[in-house]
């Protein structure tokens, strides 16, 4: 059976969440959140939260989501130990070296892969079944064919987000507010520039997109097998959870939702469903002054309808014996459970005895409660007596007792192992290898006569039977694959068969392709390594080497170098990409291909006129920073690596740049040193 899954960024949502009948909920504690704005939940909280929940017989995940830095690690193996010992359901990551501590200090825990781990085709699922996870977050930017070829292809569980912000970003793949603010959205901290106006074509806003909703879908999205029915929105407000709850379950029981309520009591311009049904025109949205009057405190208080009392979501059974010389006895059964209140031997009567008729009555007023009357069995003898108030007492009591029972039903009782850091060897480097990425067949033409390229990494386009020195080339496919997944596969396996050897890997599915292809996989930026021992977990699965996240500072970036047994670099050069995307900004629509449309500008400007080029694929468009990295000049701090890269992403005189790193010279003009040195909270 499908759960509606919904958010709880306090205790006054997760209330809203229970009370209005979601299956289960996700929260953050307070360090390793995606949303480390909402309030959150400390340790105290979080056994409270669980309590609750299980008592009503809901599931609580938590949300371990963010990239951590190795010295972060210790407080991290404390927040997996406290959520164990709160007793919490699973948790949702997204880094693997959180994955691999998580699995030492907890082994039962399950855990889901976070729609930051960017798992959008059949191998990315198959991939993390393989890694012990039991549950894929799916991206928002797939189609609903999409998603059921993926729960087709593997037999993990899949949830889907139906309701909320939709980034116009492919998931777990986005640098624009590190890049640009040092607040990074892989470590909670999203400052949403998206939502700025960034303009093309007198077209303004052209990032911002509407909030989805995809409820009247749910019927659709149950039938192809989706497991969890996500609801966006740790950061609203308990009535806008208490609405999409209410919504959703109001859709399963076969009813029609109010959705104009949930678009005033939040949304951008109204909701999209363009992503599930394939079509990427009109999508644009930003929060209006319509929007905000829209959620007015008639329409809000409207809502909290929905969460005043607990949710009856129980069926429970009664059985009341009132017999001569024998204590009344009220026996409550759900959930394959059963409890029992014992009270007084009954009076007899002297002006009014009980009838079936009454004690059916009295003990069935189940309100207040998660329970509500089931069948209902009544042994009475007559002329006895028996006080409304000892029977309110013992379905109390029957109440409470039960309640325990499926709260002790609910428990996972998890045993917790100690925390043992891993031994990490240190190692001087020498002078690193130089690496080169291009993106057009000039550049490609360029490099290959370039000797001191230790490998040159080539999207699989520009590759054919004739390129020199295959040995040296490493294939790059497309990042998103759900739409291209076989085809791909298809041409690398031909590409195989030419000579190449080397592959680009940005994520689970394309390290499960290069395996099962037997080509030596390269782990990209992409898989967002800012840890050592989410760099250990990429060696175990036969990575050659990685490239690290950019959003690590170079003392950090350094010291996973050191410690790793696997060869790692960093991008040493060129326009660091801010976000890739489905939808083109550009053309309003889906992305045209490479130089189909003769007028495009390759470019937005954001407010202050700054132009951000942008690389059009067969099926994203990858939007760059406006200003180069240059490291040049960085001798001391670059030699740490295995290697560095060299990103060619627009036209440029390849060896100019070469010699500048093979001879340490400084570059001139307007530049940026990236994260490198400032780093991102």
């Amino acid at each position: 059976m499908s759960e509606i899954l919904a958010p709880c960024g306090g205790i006054e949502s997760l209330t809203a969440a229970v009370n209005s009948g979601a299956d289960a909920v996700y929260l953050g504690e307070e360090s390793f959140s995606a949303r480390k704005n909402a309030e959150n939940f400390s340790y105290d909280k979080l056994c409270e939260a669980v309590k609750f929940c299980h008592y009503s017989g809901l599931k609580v995940y938590v949300t371990l989501n963010t990239l951590v830095f190795d010295k972060e690690i210790s407080l991290l193996a404390k927040a997996i130990e406290n959520c164990a010992k709160a007793d919490v359901d699973g948790f949702i990551v997204q880094d693997l070296g959180v994955a691999h501590i998580a699995r030492q200090i907890v082994p039962e825990m399950p855990l889901h892969a976070s729609t930051q781990m960017t798992v959008n085709s059949a191998e990315g699922a198959i991939k993390a079944k393989q890694l012990g996870f039991s549950r894929v977050v799916l991206g928002r930017e797939l189609s609903l064919q999409q998603i059921k070829n993926i729960i087709d292809s593997c037999d993990i569980e899949t949830e889907i987000f139906v309701h909320g912000a939709l980034c116009v970003c492919i998931s777990g793949q986005c640098y624009m507010s590190s890049v640009l603010g040092g607040r990074s959205g892989n470590r909670g901290l999203c400052a949403q520039p998206c939502r700025l106006n960034f303009n093309c074509f007198n077209r303004q806003n052209v990032l911002s997109l509407k909030d989805m909703s995809l409820i009247e879908k749910l019927p659709e999205l149950k039938k192809i097998g989706v497991s969890s029915f996500k609801i966006e929105g740790r950061m609203k407000r308990p009535e806008y959870v208490a609405g999409a709850v209410n919504a959703c379950r109001t859709v399963l029981e076969g009813g029609k939702p109010d959705i104009e309520s949930l678009k005033n009591v939040f949304s951008r311009s109204g909701f999209t469903d363009g992503y599930f049904n394939d079509d990427f025109r009109n999508m644009q949205g930003i929060r209006t002054k319509d929007d905000v009057t829209a959620a007015a405190p008639k329409v809000l208080s409207a809502m909290k309808q929905y969460y005043h009392k607990p949710f009856r979501r129980f069926s429970a059974d009664i059985t009341v014996d009132v017999r001569k010389d024998r204590p009344v006895t009220y026996k409550l059964s759900a959930c394959n459970l059963s409890s029992f209140a014992v009270g007084d031997i009954p009076e007899k009567a002297v002006n009014r005895e009980v009838t079936e008729e009454y004690l059916i009555g009295q003990c069935s007023k189940l309100g207040g409660t998660v329970y509500y009357p089931g069948n209902v069995t009544v042994n009475v003898d007559g002329g006895l007596s028996v006080s409304a108030a000892q029977l309110n007492e013992l379905r109390r009591k029957a109440c409470d007792c039960l309640s325990e029972k499926i709260l002790e039903y609910n428990s996972n009782n998890y045993k917790i192992s100690s925390f043992i850091p891993e031994k990490r060897k240190t190692a001087k480097k020498i002078r690193p290898e130089i690496r080169c990425e291009v993106s057009s067949s000039a550049q490609l033409e360029q490099v290959l006569s370039e000797d001191e390229y230790s490998f040159i990494y080539a999207p699989m386009e520009l590759l054919g039977a004739d390129t020199p020195d295959k040995f040296r080339i490493i294939v790059v496919p497309p990042v998103f694959l759900a739409d291209c997944e076989q085809s791909v596969i298809n041409e690398l396996s031909e590409l195989k068969k030419l000579g190449y050897e080397h592959m680009a890997v940005h994520t689970l599915s394309h390290i499960s392709i290069a395996e099962k292809l037997g080509m030596k996989a390269h782990g990209t930026f992409r898989l967002n390594i800012t840890n050592s021992y989410s760099a250990s977990e990429y060696e175990k699965m036969g990575i050659e080497d990685a490239t690290l996240s950019f959003e690590l500072t170079m003392n950090d970036a350094s010291e996973i170098c050191d410690a790793s047994d696997i060869k790692t670099g960093i991008i040493g050069y060129g326009r660091l990409p801010l976000m890739i995307t489905r939808r083109c900004p550009i053309n309003d629509d889906k992305p045209c291909g490479i130089a189909k449309r003769k007028d495009c500008p390759h470019k937005i400007a954001d407010r202050q006129g700054n132009f951000m080029p942008c690389i059009c694929g067969s099926n994203t468009v990858e939007i760059l920073n406006p200003d180069k990295l240059y490291l040049s000049d960085r001798k001391k701090d670059i030699k740490n690596f295995d290697f560095i890269i060299l990103r060619f992403t627009d036209e440029a005189d390849t060896q100019a740049v070469l010699d500048m790193y093979l001879n340490d010279i400084k570059p001139d003009g307007k530049l940026t040193r990236g994260l490198y040195y400032r780093g991102v909270q």
